[in-house]
């Protein structure tokens, strides 16, 4: 009678007196920009209409303005809480056959969780990303595209952004990198995003999704489906 023992063969999984072949999970990594102006209020021109602020330019150049909180900012999102619910839509649909990992990139970039299939752990992670530190300041792509040239087995980057890389020269060079060593590059971008650039980052044409500031979170979600 075949023993309740599980062990791992070269043929497979043995359970027992039988060797199962069991399929790795691909590694995806979502590659978020948290730069300034990712922090921009989305809405309709007459909700848009309403805020009240000061013009200011930060320090990495972004020209915005100063929000004065009320009642009635408290009900807008920015860009990065649409793009939040995305990555938590990509994750829920992703996992069914890929790791998940993120990484986040402002004036410069961190892995902020490793590769996973704990549902959990990630809705977790991406709650976090509101509160990071990194949030505001540039763009800084070609330090989150270097991270993932350090790892292996990554399958696809997706990179979410609304604007132009720091070092767009540097940034191509991390992706050529990646392409080398087999990992797609799939482009998630606003209108306002500099689409001469993604054009060039990405592996190939259908892995692009172009969009407006409202359809983000959609788009993002909707992205896990362009996955091998």
């Amino acid at each position: 009678m075949p023993r309740d023992i599980i062990k791992v063969a070269k043929q497979g999984v043995r359970i027992g007196d039988r060797v199962v072949t069991v399929k790795k999970k691909g590694i995806v990594y979502l590659l978020i920009d948290l730069s300034d102006s990712m922090n921009v209020f989305v809405g309709t021109k007459e909700e848009l209409s309403l805020l009240k602020g000061t013009r200011q330019v930060s320090k990495d150049g972004f020209t915005g303005i100063r929000v004065d909180k009320s009642e009635h900012t408290s009900r807008l999102k920015t860009k990065l809480d649409v793009a939040m619910a995305g990555m938590q839509g990509f994750v829920d649909r992703a996992l069914a056959t890929k790791m998940v990992g993120i990484i986040l990139f402002g004036s410069s970039a961190v892995l902020h969780h490793a590769a996973s299939y704990d549902q959990a752990a990630l809705r977790q992670a991406i709650a976090s990303v509101e509160r990071h530190p990194l949030r505001g300041g540039g763009t800084n792509l070609a330090d989150a595209l270097q991270i993932l040239t350090k790892m292996e087995g990554t399958e696809t980057a997706v990179v979410v952004t609304d604007g132009k890389p720091n070092n767009s020269t540097r940034a191509l060079e991390m992706g050529q990198v990646l392409k080398e060593k087999g990992t797609d590059i799939l482009v998630i971008g606003t209108e306002d995003a500099d689409w001469l650039f993604l054009s060039r980052l990405r592996s190939r044409p259908d892995l692009s999704v172009r969009t407006s500031d409202q359809g983000l979170a959609q788009a993002i979600t909707d992205a896990s489906r362009l996955l091998n």
